[in-house]
């Protein structure tokens, strides 16, 4: 028996086309403008969702740049105290792509949550 070559092709590459972003990250730097260096930076990679993890080192951090699929309704949000209850003090989207400043916030943003990112 044998296949098109259209069909051939859908059944190889249909895995890959429908799969989920793999993953999200954002990378936060202890100096401001997110300079291209990996010194004094903390990055934190994950997929999925997250309920409300500790941001590290996050009373040094400056600046923040986030690194979130396109096409994603992931959103990273920050909140300045554990349990991530308060009103959100920041968020990262799939349209945030530049380096953004956080060095003003009266609080570190020492926590965040990762909603609609499964």
């Amino acid at each position: 028996m044998k296949f098109s070559t259209a069909f051939q092709f859908a059944a190889m590459t249909g895995p890959v086309l429908f799969q989920s972003a793999s993953g999200w990250s954002f990378t936060m730097y202890d100096v401001a403008g997110c300079p291209n260096s990996t010194l004094s930076t903390d990055k934190v990679e994950k997929a999925g969702n997250v309920d409300c993890d500790p941001v590290p080192h996050a009373n040094r951090h400056k600046s923040v740049l986030g690194a979130i699929p396109a096409g994603s309704e992931c959103r990273i949000s920050f909140y300045p105290r554990a349990g991530c209850g308060d009103r959100v003090a920041f968020g990262l989207t799939q349209y945030t792509t530049s380096c953004l400043s956080i060095e003003d916030f009266i609080e570190p943003l020492a926590y965040y949550k990762a909603t609609n990112c499964a």
